[in-house]
């Protein structure tokens, strides 16, 4: 097989088998094994599942109530706050240090899910327009709500735009290079692409509790060749969040509360249901607020602003057109 980047066939060797989130997903990701390119050192699997499967899955599957990482139960105000997470703020950070926004029309939101980031932009940028590709049925509302517009069919796109922005969406898709032509045209000149994709280096996949529904697996190198083919020039680098070891926890946690929650009909999961239902709303919010609280005094809460460390388990980086 050839490397999705470099179209190299002598490069590629076996690299693992590959782990499910949730067992049911194996008929989404069936038979699906890991491969590596070691020109480019960037991971790919093989089979790929075909383009219908995972229409299906990111339309109707991926962000279904209580499954992780989302919320059980959660309402649509509960959701439309998400823009206000450590993550956006560090974006937020990231993002106006190195790009003039006030320079900016045009966002364009790549798999941009309810659409935080552009949001939380347009507070402060009152003359963005934004625009997107989002096919799951759970966020239109949202992006509706937020003066989106969203073109359905990404290839039928006929318009430029200033800036791209693709948060933890490229590490989804079955074929990267497509992609990033379709970038080129509808890119302005000198046009930029913020991104943030998961760090695979090698002490990504030691101790990596699951890898669905991702299907590519990007690192420095890997990146630098696949920006260089497409005509992209770095303005900035970096490695951010949580460590690796951190990011494992996390992963592990959030899938054992999955499968706890199907075992008992006592779960967290499902009182979480029930309470909703019978509490009042002023004390959902009161607790909201005393968790929110709390988490302005967590170390956990300064790894989102931290990068660098050598030990990060994201890569992100702005590119512009040469």
């Amino acid at each position: 097989m050839k490397c999705l980047i470099c179209d190299k066939q002598d490069k590629v060797k076996f690299l693992d088998n590959y782990k499910l989130e949730i067992d049911k997903d194996e008929i989404f990701f069936k038979d699906i094994k890991i491969y590596q390119c070691n020109e480019c050192d960037f991971s790919f699997v093989h089979p790929m599942p075909s383009s219908k499967t995972l229409n299906h899955f990111y339309e109707k599957v991926y962000r279904s109530d209580g499954r992780p990482p989302y919320l059980v139960g959660e309402n649509y105000e509960e959701q439309k706050k998400h823009y206000l997470e450590d993550k956006n703020l560090s974006y937020l950070i990231y993002l106006t240090t190195l790009v003039d926004l006030s320079k900016i029309k045009s966002i364009y939101d790549f798999g941009g899910g309810d659409g935080d980031l552009g949001y939380a932009l347009k507070r402060k940028f009152n003359q963005l327009q934004l625009f997107c590709t989002e096919s799951d049925s759970y966020c239109e509302k949202i992006l509706e709500e937020r003066g989106y517009t969203n073109f359905k069919v990404f290839d039928e796109i006929n318009q430029k735009f200033d800036l791209i922005i693709t948060t933890h969406s490229l590490e989804h898709l079955s074929n990267i290079n497509n992609i990033f032509k379709k970038f080129n045209e509808i890119l302005t000149d000198k046009g930029y692409i913020f991104f943030e994709v998961p760090n695979c280096t090698d002490k990504y996949w030691s101790g990596r509790p699951y890898d669905s529904p991702h299907l590519l697996f990007y690192t420095k190198k890997s990146f630098e060749k696949l920006a260089n083919i497409h005509g992209y020039e770095f303005i900035n680098f970096s490695f951010s969040a949580y460590s690796f070891k951190q990011d494992h926890k996390n992963q592990k946690e959030s899938q054992l509360n999955y499968y706890r929650g199907k075992k008992s009909v006592f779960s967290v999961n499902n009182l979480k249901r029930y309470f909703k239902r019978i509490i009042p709303d002023i004390l959902i919010t009161f607790r909201q607020d005393f968790l929110k609280a709390k988490r302005m005094r967590s170390e956990e809460r300064m790894n989102w602003f931290v990068n660098n460390t050598g030990d990060n388990c994201y890569i992100r980086g702005i590119l512009r057109k040469k």
